[in-house]
C-alpha cells in the first residue's frame, strides 16, 4: 500500500513539474485553500530552508498532495480521533521520506529543529500566517 502511494506521489510531482515547465507564467491565483496553504508552506519552507528552484518545484507538488491528505483524512476520521491521529502520523512520516529525496541533510534538519520548535508550543501559541492569532 506504501509503495502505491509513493507511485502516486511520484507520478504527481513529475506531472506537475513538466506542467509547470510547459506554462512558466502560471495562471491568475487560485483561491483553492488546500493550493493556497499548500503555496504558503512551500513559500515558508524556501525562506527557512533556502531552497533551489528546482526544491521549490518539486516540494510544491508534496506540499500539495500533503495538505490534502490532511484534509481528507480529517474528513474521513472526524469521529476517530485515534484512527485520524494514526493516519496523520503516518502521512507524515511519508511526507517526510519525499522530502529527504528532495532535501539536503541539512536543510532536513533545519525542518526537523523547526517541526520540534512548533511541536513544543501550545496550539494557541502556533502563529498564524496573518500574524492574527
Amino acid at each position: 500500500m506504501k509503495t502505491f502511494y509513493l507511485i502516486a506521489l511520484l507520478c504527481i510531482c513529475a506531472t506537475v513539474a513538466h506542467a509547470q515547465m510547459r506554462d512558466p507564467q502560471p495562471a491568475a491565483p487560485s483561491h483553492d485553500p488546500v493550493l493556497v496553504e499548500a503555496n504558503n508552506l512551500t513559500r515558508h519552507m524556501s525562506e527557512r530552508l533556502r531552497l533551489t528552484e528546482a526544491q521549490v518545484v518539486k516540494l510544491r507538488a508534496i506540499n500539495h498532495i500533503k495538505v490534502a491528505r490532511i484534509d481528507e483524512i480529517q474528513w474521513q476520521y472526524h469521529n476517530d480521533a485515534n484512527a485520524r491521529k494514526a493516519k496523520l502520523l503516518e502521512l507524515e512520516a511519508q511526507y517526510e521520506q519525499e522530502c529527504q529525496r528532495i532535501l539536503t541533510p541539512s536543510q532536513i534538519s533545519l525542518m526537523r529543529e523547526e517541526q520540534q520548535q512548533r511541536d513544543a508550543l501550545p496550539a494557541d501559541a502556533v502563529p498564524t500566517e496573518n500574524g492574527l492569532g
